[in-house]
């Protein structure tokens, strides 16, 4: 595993170490029409980052020792205007790690930020962002030592809307495509939503949906419109889900550490119990 680790770090022009955080561009020459802007530079502060050009994935690989297998993307929300990186990308995809979790967590083009380079659109650009990363994930399935058959997304608000156009349809490979990344599914193989906007909700379903888990705080409306809705389009599909409604706690409590609420500051424990009870924590035979 070790021997194959170090090739993919070759191809992806990388030089890693055992447990090392890599960033991994998703197309080696700039996304497809805005090549020329892949060297320009993300702007970033405490909380957010902006103008991202050339996305990619910050990959945060699990312990050896007790690796799931299992891969989730971690898509930060912000309202398509910002990334909330460090708190909706960095944090959990660190506290997945350490349950032997593969993470990603997921820098896309933001469809609503003004930022004098490019008019990116959110279906268009960053849902095709996140298809892309899934896509990145399966086919390099052995390099990152994960089963290409546990690989899961988790969406943040605004990252949870990519979520939606992502995970019910338009997700199939094209097996005739030049780039071998793109002949692979794009399907995930379960989601997780925290707080998610209603962006992307589709009308119906065609297919049975990908196993579930969402969460979200009662006094925060629009989450919980998202996921009644949702809950209504599961309803005919024998696929499990799970759905925690706290009392209070309002938008944007991250991984629980802004809030002084008990349930909500403990929340990530929510998602540890259903990744377990779910398989995604047991080590499956190669």
């Amino acid at each position: 595993m070790f021997r194959t680790a170090i090739v993919f770090a070759l191809w992806a022009g990388l030089a890693i170490s055992a447990h090392a955080q890599t960033v991994t561009h998703l197309w080696s020459g700039g996304a497809p029409g805005f090549e020329a802007l892949k060297d320009e530079p993300e702007k970033a502060a405490d909380w957010w980052v902006r103008s991202v050009h050339n996305p990619s994935v910050t990959v945060y690989s699990a312990d050896p020792a007790h690796h799931s297998r299992t891969a989730i993307i971690v898509v930060p929300g912000g309202g398509h205007e910002n990334l909330v990186f460090n708190s909706e990308g960095v944090k959990p995809a660190k506290f997945l790690q350490g349950l032997g979790v593969t993470a990603f967590a997921l820098k896309y083009r933001l469809g609503r930020e003004d930022n004098g380079k490019a008019d990116y659109d959110i279906e268009a650009h960053g849902a095709a962002d996140l298809r892309r990363a899934i896509r990145h994930v399966r086919a390099h399935a052995t390099d990152y030592g994960i089963d290409p058959n546990r690989i899961g997304v988790m969406g943040f608000s605004a990252g949870g809307e990519l979520v939606h156009m992502v995970s019910f349809s338009g997700f199939d490979g094209d097996p005739k495509a030049a780039d071998p990344v793109e002949r692979v599914s794009a399907r995930p193989d379960f989601i997780v939503e925290i707080y998610s906007g209603p962006l992307g909700l589709p009308a119906k379903l065609d297919t049975a949906p990908p196993p579930a888990f969402w969460l979200t705080a009662y006094d925060d409306k629009g989450p919980v419109k998202t996921f009644n809705t949702l809950l209504d389009l599961y309803t005919p599909y024998d696929v499990p889900v799970e759905v925690h409604y706290f009392a209070r706690g309002g938008h944007a409590f991250n991984m629980g550490d802004r809030s002084s609420l008990k349930s909500v500051h403990d929340w990530p424990a929510r998602l540890r119990d259903w990744l377990n009870d779910s398989g995604y924590l047991n080590t499956p035979p190669h």
